[in-house]
């Protein structure tokens, strides 16, 4: 596997976790709206309030990826900054429950696979 395609895998996979996302808070919203309690409202308050910072740091974090896949000469450095990105961005996700780190270290896998490939 060479470094581009361990790059291209991660953001891929971030791809993929930011769709099955919105699809899933797109699910919650249409339940909320046809629903008649007015807790299920304030429990998606709360749930957006404690997701918004591991969201922020995976927005940079794709962001920088993004970055990365595109440049023409990937160095070491670039690759580890950003997987601390997804170790804070998977640190911040921990508060909600093990579902959120399970898709964060196969971004974190890819981007190790890419840091100790030398081509």
């Amino acid at each position: 596997m060479t470094r581009k395609l361990a790059i291209r895998l991660s953001l891929l996979s971030s791809i993929i976790y930011i769709a099955l996302t919105i699809l899933y808070f797109s699910s919650i919203v249409s339940k909320i709206n046809h629903s008649d309690s007015p807790s299920a409202g304030a429990g998606l308050g709360m749930l957006v309030a404690f997701l918004t910072p591991h969201y922020f740091m995976l927005l940079i974090a794709v962001i920088f990826n993004i970055v990365i896949s595109l440049i023409k000469f990937t160095k070491n450095y670039l690759i580890i900054i950003n997987i601390i990105l997804y170790i804070i961005a998977g640190a911040l996700g921990f508060i909600l429950g093990f579902v959120l780190i399970i898709s964060i270290i196969f971004q974190i896998i890819f981007l190790i696979i890419a840091y100790n490939n030398n081509k």
